[in-house]
């Protein structure tokens, strides 16, 4: 019995999903959508509906679905939120030094962060984001470049191939490119153009991919294909 309410729940879910994924698109593709039921079909009337017109408000439905899931998205964002913080109150209560540290660290700056943005204060958050967010964003790119070495030597170490030779050759490029120094002008023309080619060539293919995928997944979820997490 319980298997067959789990059965009949994952068919009432699937139902729902793909009637809301149809009227949001029909909705934001058409807008309403006007109708006209003859008064004879086939040579036959049609009772009760016959004649009827009438506007089908898919429009204002896929919108009142998009406005659902908006919030629906802002209140997992708070949930996820609460939950942070509640899981760093604990690790001060009952964590060990380096996570009492770590924690307070963090819940002082939601709460600078907080006030800062309640008081519309722009000087202290231009502040925050020149003096603190930048130096830490600088430091983790210089943490991916140091990463980008290693892996190179550690390809060169395995096992040379040309694809490995061609990736060393293109960090140390852009690596000595990025120098502000004023003998290398034309490395840092080939950096700029590397940046500027390959690099959004690839990131626009990982783009089309992530829009395919994203695009094949809401086919599968409409006309039922997907397989979901209850069964």
């Amino acid at each position: 019995m319980r298997r067959l309410a789990a059965r009949m729940g994952v068919i009432l879910s699937s139902v729902v999903v793909i009637f809301v994924g149809f009227a949001t698109f029909l909705g934001l593709l058409l807008g309403d959508i006007p109708y006209g039921i003859p008064v004879k079909a086939f040579g036959l009337p049609m009772p009760v509906i016959g004649g009827s017109v009438g506007v089908l408000a898919t429009g204002g439905l896929a919108f009142l679905f998009i406005r659902i899931a908006v919030v629906t998205a802002a209140l997992t964002i708070i949930i996820g939120v609460v939950n942070l913080l509640g899981v760093n109150i604990r690790r001060i209560l009952q964590g060990r030094l380096t996570a009492k540290i770590n924690s307070l660290v963090l819940i002082l700056a939601f709460i600078i962060a907080l006030w800062t943005y309640a008081a519309h204060d722009q000087t202290f958050f231009q502040f925050l984001l020149e003096e603190i967010q930048v130096p830490i964003e600088s430091a983790l790119a210089g943490l991916i470049f140091f990463s980008l070495v290693f892996g190179a030597f550690r390809i060169l170490r395995n096992r040379v191939t040309p694809a490995g030779i061609l990736f060393v050759l293109t960090v140390e490029i852009v690596l000595i490119g990025a120098l502000p120094l004023p003998g290398l002008a034309p490395l840092a023309q080939v950096t700029n153009w590397l940046m500027r080619v390959p690099v959004n060539a690839g990131a626009r293919g990982i783009l089309l991919g992530i829009a395919l995928a994203t695009l094949v997944t809401g086919l599968r979820v409409l006309i039922g294909q997907d397989r979901t997490y209850g069964e």
